[in-house]
């Protein structure tokens, strides 16, 4: 008995931008790309933990836009967004926002930049949406829980597919580093060990792109300390529904302690090397 054949790419996609969650991440991040892209010329850039943690007028506008249409199409979820958002609501789920990931890349204008939406489930942590959304390249990544990952590029969808490579040495690698000195240091060290052993390291400036470049076959890993739940919450779900696999390190879930994710064939590999090294401590 043969298998009955696999929806079709038209038909799947169709499916996932019906889901009415996404469909509303989807309508927002695109609004918020085009307020990020009408930039001002002050950006009345502040800093936050140190010096080179920058947030600009526009951080605070496009989180302030997406918490407003959130409120209008979704009055009753919670919210947690990088420039201050915390709001409570009583549905169980929880958006959560990053209106620039990659804010040091949009004050130089380079293009890796992005507006992120996740949706999770506050009892479970389980993601249930996700959307990076790239205005500079009109990028769009897309994926809800179960029914796979996409990426829309000027008006047209192509599924997300994770990469074949099973060689850890020949494995282009992503990572990011921390704005203290103090964790920058630590990561230089775990750096000089991974370095070695990879073809290659991109240090692009967005974990939210990065995770969706995973996604898409063009980094083969990526893994970074340090990371919070909005630089994540809708890349790792991408991510994952292409086919990576993603944790923390000695068994731990993905956290701020260390994010690991891969695709299948050398997620192992490089795990091992980042607990060999103590890559979540500073």
């Amino acid at each position: 008995m043969t298998s009955p054949p696999s929806k079709a790419p038209s038909a799947a996609f169709a499916e996932l931008i019906a889901e009415p969650n996404l469909a509303i991440a989807m309508a927002i991040a695109s609004g918020t790309g085009k307020l990020l892209l009408d930039r001002p010329d002050d950006l009345e850039v502040q800093t936050k933990s140190t010096a080179t943690d920058v947030v600009t007028l526009m951080d605070k506008r496009a989180e302030a836009f997406i918490v407003s249409e959130l409120g209008i199409h979704r009055p009753n979820d919670s919210i947690l967004g990088e420039e201050g958002a915390n709001q409570t609501g009583t549905s169980g789920l929880q958006w959560v926002i990053d209106p620039i990931d990659g804010t040091v890349n949009y004050l130089h204008k380079v293009p890796h930049w992005c507006v992120s939406i996740g949706l999770i489930e506050q009892n479970t942590g389980e993601a249930l949406s996700g959307v990076v959304y790239v205005p500079v390249l009109d990028s769009m990544y897309i994926s809800s829980r179960g029914l796979g990952a996409w990426v829309i590029e000027q008006g047209m969808p192509r599924r997300l597919q994770v990469s074949d490579c099973t060689d850890l040495s020949k494995a282009l690698m992503g990572t990011g580093f921390g704005y203290s000195s103090t964790r920058r240091a630590s990561q230089a060290r775990v750096l000089q060990q991974v370095l070695p052993k990879v073809a290659d390291i991109r240090r692009l400036g967005s974990c939210a792109v990065d995770l969706c470049l995973v996604a898409d076959g063009v980094l083969d890993g990526y893994y970074e300390r340090g990371v919070n739940a909005w630089d994540h919450a809708a890349g790792e779900l991408i991510a994952r529904e292409a086919g990576a696999i993603s944790s923390g390190l000695f068994g731990k879930p993905i956290g701020n302690d260390m994010i690991v994710v891969a695709n299948p064939a050398i997620h192992g590999d490089l795990v091992a090397i980042l607990e060999a090294n103590q890559a979540d401590q500073d």
